[in-house]
């Protein structure tokens, strides 16, 4: 979604055949003549107020924001097509039920031209920018085939379609990357899809943000035929250090700690593959709680591979399971000194040396010089700044905090804090 900036107009009815009103936009500049092709072609300066004519609603308004209810923008179309034929209409107030529009209407809207991180935008004050004139027949949204060699600043704001399309990936905030190299977006509506899904085709609005391209598909019809992926046996490593993803079986893993949670619960519980090391380390999780288990259970895990925010998880949900098949030794391993990258040590069974705490305690943890902290997730201890441990052992934690990561080693009991 568009990053919303601060409420500055009250919201009035949409103007029905009542001539252009700029509402709150700034009237300097003559517009005249200006088409979306004209906006999209650079040939309108950044700030220029402009009213542009006969244009077409090509989306519903974008999906509303939590918190306030509302929608802030929609996109409109050239009846003409093809490339830099859209644009997006975006409200400094946002839109609620005063906006009365759908696809295919016909508008004229004055606002004011505005590249918001590279992202070309037609700002208008409130739905009194915005005039029904009429309807009209949307263009047919070209089929850009698999996506391969698109130049997608072309097709920016413009409803589009391609075909034979995977996810390869699904990120921390649950979007999906096609096969195209875009992502597959909720701007509109919430979709529900695992990596390694195919759809035969995906139809929808070229959405430009955080630097990334994306297709939002406007309505559930607008994805064509969806195949689920099926589950595939692998291993923890090839999950974490191979990118193998969505429904995955894993047998032989062992629990690295006692299971952990909230509530009544025990929700998470570290596991790794038998032989431990590099990549061999992943969190199970499922909403529906696990038993008491404690280090050195085995089990086959069924579910889906997940980005937590950086926290690689394999969720157990209703199509899933976690099933204890016996028990095993976890491996401890011993990581080198002077690691700098420890992601690939993230939720192995790890001992790290000779280690001070550079830190006080702060919320159950403290920073060492190694570069990880001691946390207490798992095991309460007490430890203030200079304190050493000749070792340190437990499941390496991953979170992040401003969007900077922290690795937590986490004890499992008092036999894990070696002096």
């Amino acid at each position: 979604m568009v990053v919303l900036l601060a409420l500055t107009a009250c919201l009035d009815p949409i103007q029905k055949d009542s001539g252009s009103d700029t509402g709150d936009t700034d009237d300097t500049g003559s517009g005249g003549g200006v088409d979306i092709f004209d906006i999209r072609s650079g040939e309108v300066a950044d700030g220029e107020t402009v009213t542009i004519t006969g244009v077409l609603v090509s989306s519903p308004l974008t999906r509303a924001d939590g918190e306030s209810g509302r929608s802030d923008g929609f996109f409109v179309q050239d009846p003409a097509g093809g490339e830099r034929s859209g644009v997006y209409v975006w409200s400094q107030g946002q839109f609620g039920d005063e906006l009365d529009v759908e696809p295919g209407d016909e508008v004229t809207i004055s606002g004011k031209i505005s590249e918001y991180y590279g992202w070309t935008e037609l700002v208008v004050g409130d739905a009194t920018s915005i005039t029904l004139s009429g309807s009209g027949t949307l263009p047919t949204p070209p089929d850009l085939g698999d996506g391969a060699g698109v130049d997608w600043d072309a097709w920016e704001s413009v409803p589009v379609t391609l075909t034979n399309q995977s996810i390869e990936s699904i990120n921390g905030y649950s979007t999906g990357r096609l096969s195209a190299g875009v992502n597959l977006d909720d701007g509109f509506v919430y979709n529900d899809y695992a990596c390694r899904g195919h759809y035969a085709s995906v139809t929808g609005v070229v959405f430009y943000q955080y630097e990334e391209w994306s297709l939002n598909n406007r309505t559930a019809e607008d994805l064509g035929t969806y195949t689920a992926p099926e589950v595939v046996d692998t291993t923890i490593h090839a999950v974490r250090a191979d990118g193998v993803c969505g429904p995955v079986r894993l047998t032989d893993v062992v629990a690295t700690a006692q299971s952990f949670g909230e509530a009544d619960g025990r929700t998470y519980v570290f596991v790794q593959d038998a032989g431990g090391g590099e990549y061999s380390g992943l969190v199970a999780f499922s909403p529906a709680g696990f038993t008491a288990y404690e280090a050195g259970t085995t089990f086959e895990i069924v579910g889906d591979v997940s980005d937590y925010y950086g926290l690689v998880e394999v969720y157990v949900g209703d199509t899933g399971s976690l099933t204890a098949t016996g028990t095993a030794e976890p491996v401890v391993t011993v990581v080198p000194d002077g690691i700098t990258d420890w992601m690939p040590w993230q939720s192995a069974l790890i001992t790290v040396q000779t280690v001070t705490a550079v830190t006080d305690e702060d919320f159950g943890a403290v920073l060492t010089d190694k570069g990880v902290y001691v946390d207490d997730l798992l095991y309460g201890f007490d430890a203030q700044n200079g304190d050493s441990w000749a070792s340190v052992t437990g499941p390496l934690y991953y979170t992040s905090y401003d969007d900077v990561p922290q690795f937590l080693v986490e004890p499992r009991s008092a036999a894990d804090l070696v002096e």
